[in-house]
């Protein structure tokens, strides 16, 4: 029994067509923050001459230089944050300037060294996303489709071609130029799929002898698109086209498995009567 590492095996039978990770620039959302954080910290460093001038002016009892340090960590994250449904670079935005801000308040760190703080965060960061990024693995086989996820916590999901509904390859304009983008395997339970959603609300309110009254009315409507967490889909592989094909030939092969299994059952039944007949007889 072949075993591809990391505890998983093969099947009795099963062959290994294809290993796929992520292209080094697929998660460019993560990457393009990171660099985002270095060039706060550049002009942090570039414009520290005029941010020590109000280095000595409190806000919330805050200097107003670590508020306005905070206010650009965040913006980035906050927007990255919106477009992709996820919450990690709000949190490690969070992390960086809490541990950030601990240091300047106890002395550990003046104010003037956040510009080279910012900077040692982006480039950790721009490593940890690399580790993030070979964590994921994905097996295509001669019978299913494994895609894993090893960075801090597990996962794995295993598809079977009988149970593949449709196969859904897209690409970025990143990905256009690099020749990478994401296949999607779409099964009957709804795995692989998401929801765009576009709403209209709209408010009205005024006093009628001294009593308020408010009315709201909303409504929207949202559309079923391919969509999925990365680890749930082979996301940002190389030459996405050629792996959607491959894995339509290998469903193919597949889809005359269960009438084979069936046609294969009643030749069995046959057989066992046809066995018993002359013993009756």
């Amino acid at each position: 029994m072949l075993t591809l590492g990391e505890g998983m095996r093969l099947l009795e039978g099963e062959d290994l067509v294809m290993t796929l990770r992520p292209h080094p620039l697929a998660f460019m959302r993560y990457i393009s923050l990171c660099i985002y954080f270095i060039a706060v910290g550049v002009a942090f460093y570039t414009l520290w001459g005029e941010l020590a001038k109000i280095a000595s002016v409190s806000m919330l009892g805050l200097p107003l230089t670590l508020i306005l340090w905070w206010g650009l960590l965040l913006v980035a994250p906050i927007v990255v944050g919106l477009f992709h449904i996820t919450f990690w670079p709000l949190l490690c935005a969070i992390g960086l300037g809490a541990m950030g801000t601990a240091l300047v308040l106890y002395g550990a760190m003046p104010l003037s060294s956040l510009s080279s703080f910012t900077i040692a965060g982006g480039i950790i960061g721009l490593f940890i996303v690399e580790a993030y990024r070979r964590g994921h693995k994905y097996h295509v086989t001669n019978r299913r489709i494994i895609m894993s996820k090893r960075f801090i916590t597990k996962s794995e999901r295993y598809v079977y071609y009988e149970d593949i509904k449709d196969v859904v390859s897209e690409k970025g304009i990143l990905g256009r130029i690099f020749n990478f983008g994401n296949v999607n395997v779409l099964t009957a339970s709804g795995l692989g799929t998401g929801i765009d959603l576009a709403g209209l609300g709209v408010s009205s309110g005024g006093h009628v002898k001294r009593i308020g009254l408010d009315v709201t009315l909303m409504g929207a409507r949202g559309v079923t698109v391919p969509r999925a967490r990365p680890h749930f889909q082979l996301f940002g592989v190389p030459r996405p086209e050629d792996v959607a094909h491959e894995i339509e030939e290998l469903r193919a092969s597949w889809k005359a498995v269960p009438y084979l299994r069936r046609i294969a059952g009643t030749a069995e039944q046959i057989r066992q009567t046809l066995e018993k007949g002359p013993r009756g007889a």
